[in-house]
C-alpha cells in the first residue's frame, strides 16, 4: 500500500511540475483602478501582458534621467495608447502616498506600479535590473524584442515603438 502512495504522490508532484509553464499575476496600479493581469512562460522567457505590444519603463524616485525620460514617454503614452500599452515600475517604493505624490508631480500618465512583490516580479521577468532608467519592449506575445539602458531620445524611442506596435 505505501509503495503504491509513493507511486501516486510522484505521479500528482510531477504532473503539477510539468503544468507549472504558466505563472499568471495581478498587479496593483498607482494611478489605475484596474489591476494589471499578467502571465509569465520561464520556458520560453515570456511576459504577457493584455493582446497588444507593451514598453516596461523601470525607474526610481531619485533618478534624475528617469525624470527626464518621463515627460517623453508621457507624450508618446498619450499618442500611441491605442498601439502600445506603456507601464512603469517604480523601484525603492517611499510608500504608497509618496509614490502617488510622485507619480502627480511628473504628471505620469501611464500605468505604474511601485509595490515590492510586482517590481521583483518585473525585475526578475526581464533578466534583472542592475541600474535605472532600464526600458524594454515586449511583442503582443509577450517577447522582449528591445532593451535599453539610460535615457532614450524621443525619435529613436518612437521609431522603435512604430516598428513593433503596428
Amino acid at each position: 500500500m505505501k509503495k503504491y502512495l509513493k507511486i501516486l504522490a510522484l505521479f500528482v508532484i510531477f504532473f503539477f511540475i510539468g503544468c507549472a509553464d504558466e505563472f499568471s499575476k495581478n498587479h496593483i496600479m498607482l494611478n489605475d483602478s484596474n489591476v494589471l493581469k499578467t502571465q509569465y512562460f520561464p520556458k520560453d522567457r515570456r511576459l504577457k501582458i493584455g493582446d497588444k505590444p507593451y514598453f516596461l519603463f523601470f525607474f526610481s524616485s531619485s533618478c534624475g534621467v528617469c525624470k527626464k525620460q518621463i515627460p517623453i514617454l508621457n507624450e508618446l503614452n498619450s499618442k500611441l495608447n491605442s498601439k502600445i500599452q506603456f507601464i512603469g515600475v517604480l523601484g525603492g517604493s517611499m510608500g504608497f502616498d509618496k509614490d502617488i505624490q510622485l507619480l502627480k508631480e511628473h504628471n505620469i500618465n501611464f500605468k505604474t506600479t511601485s509595490d515590492k512583490i510586482s517590481v521583483d516580479y518585473f525585475s526578475r521577468a526581464v533578466g534583472g535590473i542592475m541600474g535605472v532608467p532600464a526600458s524594454f519592449i515586449f511583442d503582443k506575445n509577450g517577447n522582449m524584442v528591445e532593451k535599453f539602458i539610460g535615457l532614450i531620445p524621443e525619435k529613436i524611442l518612437k521609431d522603435k515603438i512604430n516598428l513593433y506596435a503596428n
